[in-house]
Formats: C-alpha cells, sequence, structure tokens
C-alpha cells in the first residue's frame, strides 16, 4: 500500500500530495493510507493557489477511498481533517458524522466526531457512540471529562462500570473522585472484578484499620503470590503499628512464598523495594528487606 504523504520543500512546509503514486489501482480501488495522511495533515499551511489545486485532488482522492470501503474508519476521519484543515469545519462535521453512521464500532471515529462538535453537541455524540460500543474504555473516560460537575462524573462512571467492571482505569478514576468512605467501597469492589491488580489491593489496604488492613493483605496475598510489594507492604503495616519485632518474620514468609511461585526477583529490584520503604519512614523493614540481598540469602532464586 503506497502511503499519502505531504512533503515539504522549498519556503517550509507546502502541501504537495504525491497523487500519481497513491492513485495505483488494485481491483479498480484507490490504494491509499489515511492514517498517515492525518499525521502529515498537522504540519501543512495552505498558502497557494497550487496548494488549494492540491486540496481539491485530496477530496476527490479520499471521495474514492470512502465510497470503495465506507466500513474503513481511517478514511472518514482522513476526509474530516482534510476538510477541517481547510477551514471547512461544517463539512468535516458532515463527514464524521457519516463516518459514525457507516463505523458505528470504531472508537476513533467516534472520538473524532467528539473532537470536531461543539461542546453542547459533544455530549450527545458520546451518548450515542457509548450505546454503539458500551464496552468502550475510551469513550467512558472522555464522557466523564466533557462533564464539569464532579456528582455527574461519577454518574457516568457507574454507568461505565456497570458496562465494563474489569476496567482499571475505569476504577481508578471512580475513586479519585470519590471521598474516603467510598473510595474503600469502590476498592472493595474492585479488587473483586480486577482480583489480579496489586495496585488495587494496595490501595484498599491503605484505606483500611490495621486490623481491616492485614485482613485485605492476606487476601492480596493468595490473589496474587507472586507480587513482592504486597509482602512489602504486610511489613510496613506491622511496623507502622508498633509491630516492628514480626518484620523480620514478614521478610523471611517472603523469601520463601515468592521462591515457591518460581518468582525471580532480582536484586536491583528487590532494593527498590528497600528503598522505598526507607523513603515512606519504614526502617526496619527496609534494612531487613536489603538483609536476603547483601547476605546472599535464597540466592538460588534471586539473582
Amino acid at each position: 500500500m503506497t502511503d499519502l504523504t505531504a512533503v515539504g520543500e522549498g519556503r517550509g512546509v507546502v502541501l504537495e500530495l504525491k497523487l500519481d503514486r497513491m492513485a495505483d489501482s488494485v481491483g479498480g480501488q484507490t490504494v491509499v493510507d489515511p492514517k498517515g495522511y492525518l499525521t502529515d495533515l498537522k504540519s501543512m499551511k495552505i498558502n497557494t493557489d497550487a496548494e488549494i489545486g492540491d486540496i481539491k485532488r485530496a477530496r476527490l482522492l479520499l471521495k474514492s477511498v470512502i465510497q470503495s470501503n465506507p466500513g474503513h474508519a481511517p478514511g472518514w476521519i482522513a476526509a474530516a481533517r482534510l476538510e477541517e484543515f481547510a477551514g471547512k469545519v461544517a463539512a468535516a462535521r458532515t463527514f464524521i458524522q457519516q463516518g459514525c453512521e457507516k463505523c458505528t464500532k470504531s472508537e476513533d471515529v467516534w472520538l473524532e466526531a467528539v473532537r470536531l462538535q461543539t461542546p453542547e453537541n459533544a455530549k450527545a455524540v458520546l451518548a450515542r457512540g457509548v450505546s454503539e460500543i458500551p464496552t468502550s474504555v475510551k469513550l467512558w473516560l472522555q464522557a466523564c471529562r466533557l462533564e464539569t460537575e464532579t456528582v455527574k462524573k461519577q454518574r457516568v462512571l457507574r454507568k461505565a462500570l456497570e458496562h465494563v467492571p474489569t476496567s482499571v482505569k475505569l476504577w481508578k478514576q471512580a475513586v479519585e473522585l470519590a471521598d474516603e468512605s467510598d473510595a474503600r467501597i469502590l476498592l472493595t469492589r474492585a479488587v473483586e472484578c480486577c482480583p489480579q491488580h496489586t495496585e488495587l489491593w494496595l490501595a484498599l489496604a491503605r484505606l483500611e484499620s490495621y486490623e481491616s488492613a492485614r485482613k485485605v493483605l492476606n487476601r492480596a496475598r493468595e490473589t496474587v503470590p507472586t507480587e513482592p510489594a504486597i509482602w512489602i507492604t504486610a511489613a510496613k503495616l506491622e511496623e507502622a503499628n508498633g509491630n516492628g519485632a514480626m518484620v523480620p518474620t514478614i521478610i523471611k514468609r517472603a523469601i520463601k512464598s515468592l521462591s515457591a511461585n518460581n518468582v525471580v526477583v532480582n536484586h536491583e529490584q528487590w532494593l527498590k523495594e528497600a528503598e522505598a520503604a526507607e523513603k515512606s519512614g519504614s526502617l526496619e523493614t527496609c534494612q531487613e528487606a536489603e538483609k536476603p540481598v547483601v547476605s546472599g540469602l535464597a540466592r538460588r532464586r534471586w539473582t
């Protein structure tokens, strides 16, 4: 496939579309790369009659693209951006609206339609988009960004999580907007839907009381037995609550458990965990975490 390109020559960047190369035909269909064309449009300026002529020729070429393959989303996006580049915003919106009708399952087309729309109309476009692709995390997050009130953002995210409960991005966004009490509730549900994501477990543990945090971390270790950060967090929790004597035991158990699960953690990674503990003020945890590296314990697994 030959790229549809624009080349900067002479005085700055000018619009020079290599139409002869781009108009190769396979089975009567024009062969172009609309995605490459989108990139080229960013740096173009229309300065001369010749360049205006090139815009007209590009219109014809893209018309051929979308007519021969109306289900190809990049073609519609390229056509819309060409009109936007030429200052024809209304025409750009018309093209991308047609693209939405022809490529209803394309995230990129819907996002482009939102970008080209006025703020008051963008929400309506997104509503149509998520109705067509209810599992699109990108569309739901964009819908959230368009809202200006926290309550409305939260409403959008709740609806999104009904459709995509396994999206870590959606859970994290929802938690960021929630107060501490609601965040705890959200994270409790999040670790059920996304049990392999350590970050969610650790976030939940931070919001819990000491006893509850211990239970959360125990569940996390059972669910994700290959994650060193869970063990380090458990050690830091005990140290912060006056149980520093338990830290050496936790670290030894960590080495044994991780080795049993065939986890190979190199010295550099383990030292990073120790340094993070030191920065958070957990000096005992830091010292105990460094010992396996310094003394060469578990050398068979820790390389």
